[in-house]
Order: C-alpha cells, then sequence, then structure tokens
C-alpha cells in the first residue's frame, strides 16, 4: 500500500477527493433536489480543492525547501479563513436563492448572520488544508529521503570510477617517465578532485568557490591528459561564492562533454564551459563538439543515467527554481542550465 501512494500520489489524492465528494452527495442527496445539490457541492468543493492544491503544491514545497515556513504559515492561515469565508457567502446565498423561490426549501440550512456562519465554517478548511498538506509533506519528505540515498548511492559510485581513475594512474605512470613535474602536478590535482568528494561529497550543501574549484580541478585533470589534442575553454564569473549548493550537482555534465566530444586527426574537439553567478542566478553551460563516428554504447548508456540522476536531483532539490535545456545538433550537444540559489 506504502509503495502504490509514492507511485501513484495524484491519483489517491483525486481517489480521496472523490471519496469525501461522494459522501458529500450522499448527505445532501436526502436534504435537496438534485440541481441545487450539484450546485452547492460545485460551489463549495471547487475553491476548496484548488485551494488545497496550490497550498500542498507550492508555498508548502517552499517551505520545505527553501525554509520559508512562516510565509506557508501566512498562505495556509490567510487562505483557510477566504475558504471559510467563501463556503459561509456559499450557504448565505442558496438559504436566500431558497428564500425567493428559485429552489425548493431543504429545511436544512438555517438562517444564521454572516459572521456565526463564517465562525461554524472555519474548522473545515483548516482541517482539509491541514490533512492534504499533511499527505503531500510525508510524500515529499519520503521522496527526498528515498532520492537523497540513491544520490548517495551514485556519488559513492562514482567517487571510485575505474575507467576514470586506471586512465588517470595509467597516464600519470607514462608521464612519470618522460617529465615528472607534470605528473606530479596532476597527481595533486587528481588527489584534490578524490578528497572533494569523499568529504564534500557527504554534505548537504557547500559553497559555489568549492563547487567551482572542483570542476575547475577535474577540467585541468582532463586538460593535462587530452594535452593539444582537444580545445578547451572555459570562463567563470562569480561574484559571491559564499552562495550555498548542493555538492557534485554539475560534475556529470563535465564528465559527459569530455566523454563524447569529438577527436580526429583532421580537425580538433572543443569544449566550451561557461559558468556565471548573480546575486540568486546560477548559470552553466556546456558545450562540446560531436563525434562523427557512432558512440560507445556502454559511454551512451552511462551518460543517459548520469543524466536521468541529475534532472532527478534538480526536480527535487531545485523544484520549480531550475531550467535545464538540452540541444543536440549534427555539430554540437550543449547543456544549458538555470538555478535560482
Amino acid at each position: 500500500m506504502k509503495d502504490y501512494f509514492f507511485k501513484s500520489y495524484n491519483r489517491v489524492i483525486i481517489l480521496i477527493w472523490a471519496i469525501i465528494v461522494f459522501l458529500v452527495w450522499v448527505q445532501f442527496k436526502d436534504h435537496f433536489p438534485p440541481l441545487p445539490a450539484l450546485l452547492l457541492i460545485a460551489c463549495i468543493f471547487i475553491p476548496t480543492i484548488l485551494i488545497s492544491y496550490f497550498l500542498s503544491n507550492r508555498p508548502l514545497q517552499k517551505a520545505m525547501y527553501h525554509k520559508k515556513m512562516n510565509v506557508f504559515l501566512g498562505w495556509f492561515i490567510g487562505l483557510s479563513i477566504l475558504l471559510s469565508f467563501i463556503n459561509a457567502l456559499t450557504f448565505q446565498g442558496f438559504m436566500l436563492l431558497e428564500e425567493k423561490g428559485f429552489f425548493t426549501s431543504s429545511q436544512w440550512i438555517y438562517r444564521d448572520s454572516l459572521l456565526l456562519e463564517f465562525i461554524g465554517e472555519l474548522p473545515t478548511p483548516l482541517i482539509v488544508n491541514l490533512g492534504f498538506c499533511g499527505l503531500r509533506f510525508y510524500y515529499e519528505y519520503t521522496k527526498l529521503q528515498e532520492t537523497h540515498l540513491r544520490s548517495q548511492l551514485q556519488i559513492l559510485q562514482e567517487q571510485i570510477n575505474p575507467h576514470f581513475m586506471f586512465n588517470v594512474l595509467n597516464h600519470i605512470h607514462i608521464l612519470m617517465q618522460k617529465d615528472v613535474e607534470l605528473a606530479s602536478t596532476l597527481l595533486i590535482k587528481y588527489s584534490d578532485i578524490l578528497r572533494y568528494q569523499l568529504y564534500n561529497g557527504k554534505k548537504k550543501s557547500v559553497s559555489l568557490n568549492q563547487e567551482v574549484q572542483f570542476l575547475r580541478d577535474v577540467i585541468e585533470v582532463e586538460k593535462m591528459r587530452w594535452g593539444d589534442a582537444l580545445k578547451v575553454h572555459c570562463t567563470w564569473e562569480i561574484k559571491d561564492g559564499e552562495k550555498e549548493i548542493q555538492p557534485l550537482l554539475f560534475i556529470t555534465f563535465i564528465e559527459n562533454a569530455f566523454k563524447h566530444v569529438s577527436r580526429s586527426l583532421s580537425e580538433k574537439g572543443y569544449i566550451n564551459v561557461l559558468a556565471e553567478q548573480k546575486r540568486n542566478s546560477f548559470y552553466l553551460e556546456v558545450e562540446n563538439s560531436k563525434s562523427t563516428q557512432q558512440l560507445q554504447k556502454k559511454n551512451a548508456s552511462a551518460s543517459g543515467l548520469g543524466l536521468k540522476n541529475i534532472k532527478e536531483r534538480l526536480d527535487i532539490l531545485y523544484p520549480g527554481n531550475h531550467k535545464l535545456h538540452i540541444r543536440e545538433t549534427d555539430l554540437a550537444y550543449t547543456i544549458q542550465l538555470n538555478i535560482t540559489l
């Protein structure tokens, strides 16, 4: 049942609303003619469902992921009061229509002042909104835990990448016989990469300066490995490096660029990296030339899994606060990512 809840959350919510509406209809049908009963149910439930949906999908998620609980409480109380007022007006309106003879008297709606009607209606929206926001919180919290565990597993798998590690170590071994100084520099850079993955990868957030420096180290190692075979151009424009961001969020894009960049004797492949941060906005663009030869299936598979993983992490960590565009042509592959920090 728990697995079905998380796999079919929207269906479960729709089912709950359907049951509630049906129970209210059963209660109303013995006291109202069919048409007034349907109109009354529509006037009550349409604003109730819309407000509940808005609260659980917008303010609640911002409260969870961006620590804006005060904003959520303001929305919750304000919209619950508004919904109580709407319901009070609805009952007052139906009562007036019955008195004017538009509907048959139900003998079920009693005349009260608007204030008393409002006070009497207030508990219902509070309970309904609290219930559905509670379900959404439970869903998002559990999903976040599961995603965090999956990300941790993925990070652990990527921390010790035999293919990448053996290539770097083999290159260092060759350089030791030709250029000891360059081999030493490459080894230091690679040790910094491993250190960052092992220690900072476990943190909930790191400074933008740390994440950018990690990317620069990875790029430097790749540039040392490929030498003049590739043209790599990077632009780093970070205004406030102390901004917090999730660790290891961009490495997949860099790795994919070096993995699939074109390499041929006739023309050098190229990789362009642009990282910009202004105020609360961070923009990353990675472009690489495409190989004219068919990519190896294992590389394509690994890249696909990596992109799927990063998309899931972005959806969970920055819901509604990121835009990821992937553009592919015959000559180049480009990703553009914009995040509101």
